[in-house]
């Protein structure tokens, strides 16, 4: 690869990660404590690139041989594809190539319990999927007995199915998990009861309702029943991926 190329190369994939990194769609791909690193990785690239084609100029490097073809130059694409286009978060169609959280293994008899903060002293404090399947399976404190908490997520499909519809007595609400980036990206679920309706998949949904004891336990995969009180359709988030930690 010629150095004019490797050059350009440099300059254009440190402008797309600076520019995911100051319009906020770098949640798109990892999580937010990684923001300043993006930065420093971004500029520093720009940095290189202008120092190294400034050298170049200076020393007159830039050589005309086209020995090596024009196709290096398609090397191009994909970079500036970055700056002009920025693919969708994920959301239910990943579920199908995504793993699900396994908040307790399934061979695991009694889970081992501690005690969890409280919950807030609110009406339906706002809980992560995440958060509502641990405490469901593991709180000692039992806090999510009698109270009616909010949750949001996207529908998914039924499993086995092509239909982009499910029967409202199947419904299972989602949100996508990252630790660092959307490459270990997983999915936790609950599921729902008490919604009278069919819900197209991929549908995004505000929930509130309270939390059927011992329902995760019942569950081969732990997985939490919410009994709903109460549903609003609400537009996808920027940025809906939930973390661990």
């Amino acid at each position: 690869m010629k150095r004019e190329t490797q050059n350009l190369l440099l300059a254009l994939v440190g402008a797309a990660i600076l520019r995911t990194a100051m319009d906020g769609s770098y949640l798109r791909y990892v999580k937010p404590g990684l923001h300043p690193f993006l930065l420093v990785s971004g500029t520093g690239f720009v940095v290189f690139a202008v120092i190294s084609i400034v050298r170049d100029i200076r020393r007159s490097g830039l050589s005309p041989d086209h020995e090596h073809g024009r196709e290096q130059w398609l090397l191009l694409a994909p970079a500036a594809a970055l700056l002009l286009i920025t693919p969708p978060a994920l959301g239910a169609d990943a579920v199908a190539t995504s793993s699900r959280v396994q908040v307790s293994a399934p061979v695991a008899d009694e889970p081992e319990l501690r005690p969890f903060p409280p919950l807030p002293d609110e009406p339906a404090p706002t809980l992560t999927i995440y958060d509502l399947a641990n405490r469901a399976v593991y709180d000692s404190t039992h806090s999510l007995d009698g109270r009616e908490i909010t949750i949001s997520g996207f529908v998914l499909a039924p499993e086995g199915e092509g239909s982009p519809r499910q029967d409202a007595s199947t419904i299972d609400l989602a949100r996508v998990l990252i630790t660092c980036c959307v490459a270990d990206a997983r999915y936790i679920s609950v599921h729902l009861s008490g919604i009278a309706e069919p819900i197209a998949a991929d549908t995004w949904l505000q929930v509130q309702g309270t939390v059927e004891p011992g329902s995760a336990g019942r569950d081969p995969d732990k997985i939490p029943t919410l009994r709903v009180t109460d549903v609003q359709r609400i537009p996808a988030p920027d940025h809906g991926y939930e973390h661990p930690y």
